[in-house]
C-alpha cells in the first residue's frame, strides 16, 4: 500500500511540474507548450486505467474467494453443530439406560434376593429354571452392552466434532485472510480509480489550453498575414526590382532541367520546388506547396517575381502573362502561358 501511495505521489508531483512548465513555455509558442504535455497526460491516464482494471479483476476474485471461504466455515459450524446434537442425544440415552439400571439395581438390593429365588424356585421344571436364569443374565448382558455402544457412539461423535471443529478454525482463518486481501484490493481500487480521474481531468484541462493557445497562434497568423497584404497594397508598383529580377534570372538559369517529383534541384525540379529556388537561391530548400503559396499574400498588380499559382500548379512569373515553371513528369522547365484561374501572390 505504501508503495501505491508512492506511486501516487510521485504522479501528482510530476503532473505540477509538467503543468507549471506549460505554463512557462505557453508565452514563447502556446501550441508546442500544450500538444506534448497533454498526449502525455492522456497516456498517464490510460497506462493508471490499465492498472485499474487489472486491480478490479484482483478484487473480484479476491470477493470470490472470501464468499468461498465463508462458505466452507458455515458448513464445517454446520456439521459441529450436528455433530453436537448426537453427542446430547446419545449423552440423555447413557443417562436414561443407567437410571434403569440403576432403578433395577437399587429394587434388587430392597428385596434382597428373595426376587431372584421366587423367579427360579417358582419354576415348575429344570428347563423353566435354567431358562429363567438365562433370561436374567441376558438381561443385565443386553443392559450394559447397550449402555457401552452409546458411550462408543458419544466418543466417535465427539471426535467428528473435534474434526469440524479444525475445519472451521482453518475455514475461518482462511476467511479472514481473505477478508484482508479484499480491503487491502479495494484500497487500491479507490486510489487508482482517484489517480484515474485526476489524470482525465489534467489532460482534459491541457487538452483545452492547447485548443485555446492554437485559436490564439492562428490569430495571431491571420492579423500577421493581413498586415503583410496591406503592406504589399501599400507598395503596389515600388515593389523591389532587384528581388523580382533575382526570381526572373535564377529561373530562366534552370530551363531545361527535367520535372522530378518531389526535387528542389539542382538537377531537376517539381513545380513548387522550381519556384522555391527561385525565391530563396538554396537548393533542396522548400519554401511550401503550390496549395500553399495560395495562402500567402496576394497582389493585384504582379511583377516579374511573383508567384502564379492554383491549388495544383505554380511557377515564376517573368510579365506579359508569362512565367516559368515546371510542368509535370516527362517535361522540362520552361517558359510558358499563365494558367487560366491562376492568382498572384508574394514572397
Amino acid at each position: 500500500m505504501g508503495e501505491q501511495n508512492a506511486l501516487s505521489r510521485r504522479a501528482f508531483i510530476g503532473c505540477a511540474a509538467t503543468a507549471t512548465a506549460a505554463v512557462a513555455l505557453g508565452a514563447a509558442d502556446p501550441i508546442q507548450a500544450y500538444a506534448a504535455t497533454a498526449a502525455e497526460k492522456k497516456a498517464e491516464a490510460e497506462a493508471m486505467k490499465a492498472k485499474l482494471e487489472v486491480m478490479q479483476a484482483k478484487l473480484k476474485e479476491s470477493s470470490e474467494a472470501y464468499e468461498g471461504a465463508m462458505g466452507r466455515r458455515e458448513e464445517a459450524q454446520a456439521k459441529m453443530d450436528d455433530a453436537q446434537a448426537r453427542i446430547d442425544e446419545a449423552s440423555e440415552q447413557i443417562s436414561g439406560l443407567q437410571e434403569q439400571l440403576g432403578v433395577r439395581a437399587r429394587n434388587m438390593y430392597r428385596s434382597g434376593s428373595s426376587s431372584f429365588l421366587d423367579m427360579l424356585l417358582g419354576a415348575t421344571s429344570f428347563q423353566a429354571f435354567t431358562t429363567n436364569w438365562d433370561l436374567l443374565n441376558d438381561m443385565n448382558e443386553n443392559d450394559s452392552e447397550m449402555v457401552e455402544q452409546t458411550k462408543q457412539l458419544r466418543a466417535d461423535v465427539q471426535q467428528q466434532k473435534e474434526v469440524f471443529a479444525a475445519e472451521e478454525k482453518v475455514a475461518a482463518e482462511e476467511q479472514a485472510r481473505a477478508e484482508q486481501i479484499v480491503q487491502e484490493t479495494q484500497g487500491l481500487v479507490e486510489e487508482y480509480e482517484a489517480s484515474y480521474q485526476q489524470l482525465s481531468a489534467e489532460a482534459a484541462a491541457l487538452l483545452e489550453a492547447e485548443r485555446k493557445a492554437a485559436e490564439e497562434a492562428e490569430r495571431r497568423r491571420a492579423q500577421q498575414e493581413q498586415e503583410r497584404e496591406r503592406q504589399n497594397h501599400r507598395d503596389g508598383d515600388n515593389y523591389p526590382q532587384t528581388v523580382g529580377g533575382t526570381a526572373v534570372s535564377r529561373a530562366y538559369g534552370e530551363i531545361g532541367k527535367p520535372y522530378v517529383w518531389g526535387a528542389c534541384g539542382p538537377s531537376g525540379f517539381d513545380c513548387s520546388g522550381l519556384v522555391s529556388f527561385c525565391l530563396s537561391g538554396v537548393y533542396g530548400k522548400r519554401l511550401g506547396t503550390a496549395a500553399s503559396f495560395t495562402r500567402w499574400p496576394r497582389v493585384g498588380n504582379p511583377q516579374p517575381g511573383d508567384i502564379c499559382c492554383n491549388s495544383s500548379h505554380c511557377g515564376i512569373y517573368i510579365g506579359n502573362n508569362q512565367m516559368i515553371h515546371a510542368p509535370q513528369p516527362g517535361e522540362r522547365v520552361k517558359v510558358g502561358p499563365v494558367q487560366s484561374g491562376m492568382i498572384y501572390t508574394r514572397y
